[in-house]
């Protein structure tokens, strides 16, 4: 009898210890939410945009051209519009990402540009969008539209838009300040400038901009 109550008891030791603790273990999605990030977790091409398009500033900057905003180091070949190279950017340099305000602002070093954006909503829930991007020789601003993947320059219908002011592009209100553009050195193939005096204010109303001086 003894030895058959041990036997028993061996055979149901057995089966407790083959037994893992989770014997439905979670399915592969949950897993993959829950792994940091760069470990093993590889975003889709689109995963910076929304399903809805781009509505934060962070947003708009991740889909920027680089005709208004040169990565520097971005390898192309294999950095598909430079997303990784813009995310990098952010952790490097960026100073301002003010997603309430729709602000932003990152800075610079050697080739490497600074930029300033500000997004400036319009009543059909459409952006208007402020960059400016400067460098000890460069100082450019543009007013943007973005729709459908398609960038268009609308600078002109700014009021007395000229690339010979500055445009201050503002992280609280909607106003932006304009200066006249002093040149502080130029030579042939360069222009080093600074603000000069302040000409008027751009105050944002009705979803586009007038003078108040």
């Amino acid at each position: 009898m003894l030895v058959f109550l041990l036997a028993v008891f061996a055979f149901y030791a057995c089966e407790i210890a083959s037994t893992p603790k989770n014997s439905n273990p979670a399915p592969a999605s949950e897993n993959v939410a829950s792994a940091p990030e760069g470990f093993g977790v590889t975003k889709p091409d689109n995963a910076a945009v929304p399903p809805d398009g781009p509505k934060t500033v962070r947003d708009f900057f991740m889909l920027l051209p680089e005709k208004y905003f040169t990565l520097e180091g971005c390898e192309r070949e294999k950095d598909k519009g430079c997303r990784k190279s813009r995310e990098d950017y952010l952790k490097t340099f960026g100073e301002v990402v003010d997603i309430q305000n729709g602000y932003m602002k990152g800075g610079c070093d050697g080739g490497q540009a600074c930029i300033e954006m500000a997004i400036f909503k319009r009543p059909d829930g459409s952006y208007l969008i402020g960059v400016a991007t400067f460098a000890e020789m460069l100082n450019d601003n543009y007013f943007l539209n973005y729709k459908d993947g398609t960038w268009t320059d609308v600078s002109s219908t700014v009021p007395e838009f000229s690339k010979k002011n500055m445009y201050e592009l503002p992280r609280n209100g909607t106003t932006v300040k304009v200066f006249a553009k002093k040149i502080v050195d130029q030579g042939p193939d360069f222009e080093a400038s600074e603000k000069g005096a302040k000409l008027y204010d751009l105050e944002w109303k009705d979803g586009k901009f007038a003078i108040k001086r």
